[in-house]
């Protein structure tokens, strides 16, 4: 269930009112905020809460489809990029001028007069295509699965860690082997074992033993 602000329980319901808008807040990774909109209009910033104008340079934006598991949400923005001279576009601009490359966003469909959005979405922004009049940014889910990166290892005899690496924490003067024998570190060792030691003797118990013999007799 999602809760809804009470203002927007009170204009949802209403016959008439205003459309809601597109709002898109982008903060770069130099620091640098962005706010673009499908229509020219003054909204509270998601980064500073201050009252902000919004350009209108968004021309369309992804249907979001919302998933309770792993799965990402992508989908692509689209920006005009014709106001100006062919020398300067807007958003070729700010491309040279900013690394908008990973930047972060705050994707809302704002409602004017309840003053609150239907829906929010965050994420990080790679650049799609540069066109001539429109640049389009892929919108990547910011719990994205895809993006993590982890280390290439593989599933074999010999360790996959660093000697006295942090994973490893062995501290002693001499390097491993990289096996279960001349591991340091016992607890962190990271190999797949095909065979077992043991620690312990081995015992026989003084049982009395009966010779059975099984032979047939006729």
């Amino acid at each position: 269930m999602i809760d809804l602000a009470p203002s927007l329980l009170s204009v949802g319901g209403a016959r008439t009112g205003i459309a809601p808008a597109n709002l898109l807040d982008v903060e770069n990774i130099n620091g640098g905020i962005f706010y673009w909109a499908d229509r020219t209009l003054t909204a509270p910033s998601m980064f500073t809460g201050d009252p902000v104008v919004y350009l209108p340079w968004l021309l369309g934006v992804p249907s979001f489809t919302f998933n309770r598991s792993t799965v990402s949400n992508t989908g692509n923005f689209k920006l005009q990029n014709v106001s100006g001279n062919t020398l300067a576009r807007d958003v070729e601009t700010q491309l040279r001028a900013s690394a908008l490359e990973g930047a972060f966003f705050v994707y809302r469909c704002w409602q004017a007069d309840a003053e609150a959005s239907w829906i929010e979405v965050h994420g990080t922004l790679t650049l799609d295509d540069n066109g001539v009049d429109t640049v389009s940014f892929k919108a990547i889910d910011i719990f994205s699965c895809a993006q993590d990166d982890t280390p290439l290892e593989n599933y074999c005899e010999t360790c996959q860690l660093q000697w006295g690496g942090p994973r490893c924490g062995s501290t002693q003067a001499n390097e491993c082997q990289y096996s279960f024998q001349s591991c340091q570190v016992v607890e962190r060792i990271m190999v797949a074992l095909n065979n077992y030691e043991k620690n312990y003797g081995e015992t026989s118990a003084n049982t009395p033993l009966t010779v059975i013999n099984r032979t047939r007799r006729y």
